[in-house]
């Protein structure tokens, strides 16, 4: 084998920091945070108000100020599952990442950076399709038993065989068949073909306890855990609360700079002015990301608390239905992309909360091509592309649909209202539930003329972003509604897959963001601050834009 990493001792062939600048590190726009802002799910069917072990504290905030040593997590979102190999959006991912051990993590750097998980050391053979990796032999799971290879092995079968939550990450790529267990703590995987970002995509594969998931029902994942992460679940209450308890046996390192908190409370309260209370009386330490602008600003007038407000990854795109008139004309989709009042989006909409995002890709993200077409507002320039389409003089109406709820693209849109007029081009509005915006774009006859949607990444690695939202072959999905479709652009982001080296994938990525601005398929608006509450007395926090690892609760400890 050729490429080798190693946690400890003598480094031989390429290190882990290496590996990053050689395969990339990889990115696509997961999840469900297209939903944000809508109104909190249902989450799990209540049929007994499961409440696992039974042995949490129950008492609905974690005893708030009154115990330094609880941690309060406030979010308005329900999970639909606990299943590790069925969650998901991003509640899901942060309880998946606290209470189970991956292979490898990622760090709270930005962009983060792999580090070893349950791996000590990996190799990866000449046809870039092979893996293996050594397990440490330290981990155990939360019921005592060691974490070993056949555990890897049963975890990613599991998850690959029932085709649900992370999953999506490895269709096409890799079969239940790939994984096998060398000896106790050896793993081999061998995928069906290259895929450049593979090993990034490890850090949301949790693996399992094999025995103890055998030994019960279908359904007991959902109220308990089989994980060997730093916190392990002590109590479940359905729509209500999930409570955590620090892990004492855990592998990892805790924080240096105070005590890790004991245990963890994960509130849902579907009111955003309870959430509010909460972080006024200190029963609450940190909110979730999908409250108004005025909840944020009142938090951050709090003496205890403050708000992060990190620009990471959470571009918001407008998408236009590149395959409906008069949108199919690039010329119409220029002018509107020139009408847009780009500076009063970010200035007031979201009061500065926000960078304006040039091309398809986030900045921060490697491959961003900083030289695309940037389109600014300019009426002159817009009326001389309508001029220039074939529908020059013709009644343009179209529909603009959002997420109801979300305020911030509601407004975007009433902005852009005005906007068009200038033109002669009527917007109508229309606001609509996730799930009925899901289900519309997968059809282009259902699909609107333009959806406004944001995209958030899982792993660090461009594919996440384009490959997704910009290739043919995802058309149907929420996060390919434009209905883009260019061949060349295809071609680049199937090569960028299968090729290991850095500079070359860079080139094609480059590439593809022109491409793309030059076809304007969507209004690239802004890469969004995703804002947090956080009381004073939480510290290590940091906001690295990745789905679950945001909220790494390992990693915050008490500084009073």
């Amino acid at each position: 084998m050729r490429r080798t990493n190693e946690s400890s001792g003598e480094k031989k062939g390429v290190t882990r920091r290496k590996m990053l600048t050689y395969a990339g590190a990889t990115g696509l726009a997961v999840t469900v945070a297209g939903c944000a802002g809508e109104e909190p799910e249902e989450g799990i069917d209540d049929d007994d108000n499961g409440n696992g072990t039974g042995n949490g504290n129950g008492n609905g905030n974690g005893n708030g100020e009154d115990d330094d040593s609880s941690l309060v997590y406030a979010t308005t979102i329900a999970p639909s599952t606990i299943d590790p190999m069925g969650v998901s959006d991003n509640f899901e991912n942060i309880y998946a990442v606290n209470v189970y051990d991956s292979l490898m993590m990622y760090s709270d750097d930005t962009p983060p950076e792999l580090v070893d998980g349950l791996v000590v050391e990996w190799d990866v053979a000449d046809d870039d399709q092979t893996y293996e990796f050594t397990l440490r032999d330290d981990a155990t799971f939360h019921n005592g038993d060691p974490v070993t290879a056949d555990d890897v092995v049963y975890s990613i079968t599991r998850m690959m065989e029932m085709q649900m939550g992370m999953s999506w990450m490895w269709a096409g790529t890799l079969s239940p068949d790939g994984v096998s267990a060398v000896d106790e703590t050896t793993v081999e995987i061998e995928t069906d073909r290259t895929f450049a970002p593979f090993i990034f995509t490890l850090p949301y594969h949790p693996i399992v306890n094999e025995a103890e998931v055998e030994a019960n029902d279908e359904d007991w994942l959902q109220d308990n855990d089989a994980g060997s992460g730093p916190y392990q679940l002590v109590e479940h209450v359905r729509n209500e609360r999930l409570v955590l308890e620090r892990n004492d046996d855990w592998w990892g390192e805790w924080p240096d700079g105070g005590d890790p908190f004991d245990e963890v409370v994960m509130e849902i309260v579907p009111e955003e002015g309870t959430i509010n209370g909460m972080m006024g009386s200190q029963e609450a330490d940190i909110t979730d990301e999908w409250l108004s602008l005025q909840t944020y600003q009142e938090i951050e007038s709090m003496d205890h608390a403050s708000v992060s407000d990190e620009v990471t990854f959470s571009p918001l795109y407008v998408f236009m239905h590149n395959q409906r008139e008069p949108l199919d004309d690039v010329n119409v989709r220029k002018a509107i992309s020139y009408a847009v009042d780009y500076e009063t989006i970010v200035d007031d909409i979201l009061e500065g909360n926000a960078e304006r995002l040039q091309g398809p890709l986030p900045d921060a993200m490697w491959g961003h091509n900083s030289d695309v077409t940037l389109y600014d507002r300019d009426l002159d320039q817009a009326q001389a592309y309508l001029d220039e389409s074939p529908y020059d003089g013709e009644d343009i109406e179209l529909t603009y649909t959002y997420v109801s709820g979300l305020t911030v693209t509601e407004n975007i849109g009433l902005l852009m209202q005005t906007n068009l007029a200038e033109l002669g081009i009527t917007l109508e509005l229309e606001g609509a539930p996730w799930t009925r915006i899901t289900d519309m774009v997968t059809d282009p006859e259902s699909t609107s003329d333009m959806h406004a949607i944001y995209l958030s990444f899982s792993y660090v690695d461009p594919d996440t972003f384009l490959y997704p939202a910009w290739h043919s072959d995802s058309h149907g999905s929420w996060e390919s509604a434009s209905w883009y479709h260019n061949e060349q652009v295809d071609q680049l982001l199937d090569d960028a897959r299968t090729e290991i080296d850095q500079d070359a994938r860079i080139e094609m990525y480059e590439e593809v963001q022109e491409l793309m601005t030059e076809d304007a398929p969507a209004l690239f608006v802004v890469n969004e601050a995703e804002l947090y509450g956080i009381n004073n007395r939480v510290g290590g926090y940091v906001d690295n834009g990745l789905v679950g690892y945001s909220k790494a609760f390992w990693r915050l400890y008490n500084q009073g």
